[in-house]
């Protein structure tokens, strides 16, 4: 039996340059997310973790400080998600049961980019989400930040959001998030929690950027189907390639 009003909200933070124009207004809209958070009926914890740092355990939100995002290097942040799914789950599953929080939310705030990552493969990330979801009624939800962000395919859509590379996009995509994370706080583990609406979305991501859209690559999530099957083209792409190039010198030489 977990602890009824008590949550965690971990906090996911991409660092990297991709996000330098606009990593204060990050930090100025998660602040928002939490002070409202805090004022919030029920216990509160929060993680906060950064691209490329380790896991910090949950504390009270009154102790927490919204770290500056300074940084850069590549974007894993499919590894970052995978450790930080991996270390919460193991720092709750070591608290007494009667302790463990009723509702755990995993807030990402990231770029369009995933370079580097290579300890955690869509496949293996996306069965870790499904299975926190499904066993313990996790629930992630993502802020995509960058041009013709608000063109990916959010998986269900419910519960992500694309938003602009501007103040306003960022913010507005922030209170989006916040929103629905004050929704789930306010319903039991399992049941619906009503989607991030269409008005939210058209306000972080203003329908006259979509102009390109015919022009533009759809953007996968980090937790989306897309993921696993754009690495299994990228696979087949390098497979022809490498017979390709093994067939050449045999039809050079006849």
């Amino acid at each position: 039996m977990t602890k009824p009003g008590r949550t965690v909200i971990a906090l996911l933070l991409d660092r990297s340059s991709s996000l330098k124009p606009v990593r204060d207004d990050v930090r100025t809209g998660i602040t928002d997310l939490l002070a409202a958070h805090r004022d919030q009926d029920g216990e509160l914890l929060v993680s906060v973790v950064r691209t490329g740092r380790k896991f910090t355990a949950p504390k009270p939100a009154a102790d927490v400080r919204v770290p500056r995002l300074h940084g850069g290097g590549t974007a894993a942040v499919r590894d970052a998600l995978g450790g930080l799914a991996a270390d919460l789950g193991a720092t709750l599953a070591a608290m007494p049961e009667e302790e463990r929080p009723a509702r755990i939310l995993v807030l990402t705030v990231r770029g369009t980019a995933d370079e580097g990552s290579a300890t955690w493969g869509p496949d293996e990330l996306r069965d870790l989400v499904g299975t926190q979801e499904r066993d313990y009624a996790w629930e992630f939800v993502t802020v995509t930040i960058g041009h013709h962000a608000g063109l990916a395919p959010w998986g269900a859509g419910h519960r992500s959001i694309g938003a602009a590379p501007t103040s306003e996009g960022v913010r507005a995509g922030l209170a989006a998030a916040s929103a629905y994370l004050a929704r789930a706080r306010q319903t039991g583990p399992w049941e619906p929690v009503e989607g991030i609406s269409e008005a939210e979305r058209v306000a972080a991501y203003p329908p006259e950027l979509h102009a390109s859209e015919a022009q533009t690559e759809v953007i996968p999530v980090v937790t989306a189907e897309a993921l696993a099957k754009a690495d299994a083209e990228q696979a087949a792409e390098t497979a022809r390639r490498r017979w390709w190039n093994l067939l050449r010198p045999a039809t050079a030489s006849s």
